[in-house]
């Protein structure tokens, strides 16, 4: 009985040390068991569940394998990817943005300065601008009560007329559409214009802190 025991043990030992000495490293793995298996070779099962490759002579773990991720951990990787490349659209997006801001805002400076010299000259177009608007609102409002007072007259002498058994021409109508329209149009420029003139006093004041910014002045003068 123990001459079997000793043969089994070292036909074991034997079979060991072929193995060692024929792969130079071994790997180490669970079996269909869970049982943690020594082997030259490694059963692709047995990759897909992670596995450790030993050095045959030290016995050292030379490198440790992980399991190959499920469907679900694969699917979440994927996901990750996508969300990473999307993260790194946006960022090229937003520098390729801030890149062409620092661009435009390189060729403004470049224009304040050459335009306007000193800021007395920045401050003259400005008035100049705003003036001109001013002018146009103040002729179209000029005119306003005087077309206003026409549409009332028509409107009268059409009321009138249909108080009387009366039908409103065709001249009539026409002068009553034509008063309400130029009213309209007049009314809507004087909106358009004042509309500018705000724009105009943000756009020169942020021009003009400009210019002192870049001439380094920084004075406050209007």
């Amino acid at each position: 009985m123990m001459i079997r025991k000793f043969l089994c043990l070292s036909t074991s030992l034997l079979l060991f040390a072929c193995l060692s000495a024929q792969a130079g490293q071994l790997y180490r793995f669970p079996d269909e068991n869970g049982v943690l298996t020594l082997s030259t070779s490694l059963p692709p099962e047995a990759a897909q569940k992670g596995y450790d490759i030993i050095d045959d002579k030290t016995m050292r773990v030379i490198k440790r394998v992980a399991p190959a991720p499920t469907e679900d951990e694969l699917e979440a990787l994927e996901a990750e990817k996508l969300r990473e490349a999307e993260r790194k659209k946006k960022q090229e997006i937003a520098a390729q943005e801030a890149e062409k801001a620092r661009q435009k805002q390189r060729q403004h400076d470049r224009t304040l300065l050459i335009t306007y010299p000193t800021e007395v000259d920045l401050l003259a177009a400005r008035d100049k601008d705003i003036n001109y608007r001013q002018e146009q609102i103040g002729m179209l409002s000029a005119k306003l009560p005087i077309l206003k007072q026409r549409l009332q007259d028509v409107q009268k002498e059409a009321a009138e007329r249909e108080l009387s058994g009366g039908k409103i021409t065709d001249n009539m109508q026409k002068r009553l559409d034509a008063a309400q329209e130029e009213i309209r149009i007049r009314q809507q420029s004087i909106k358009i214009y004042q509309a500018e003139i705000e724009a105009l006093k943000t756009q020169y004041q942020q021009d003009l802190e400009r210019l002192r910014y870049l001439r380094g002045t920084q004075t406050t003068e209007d």
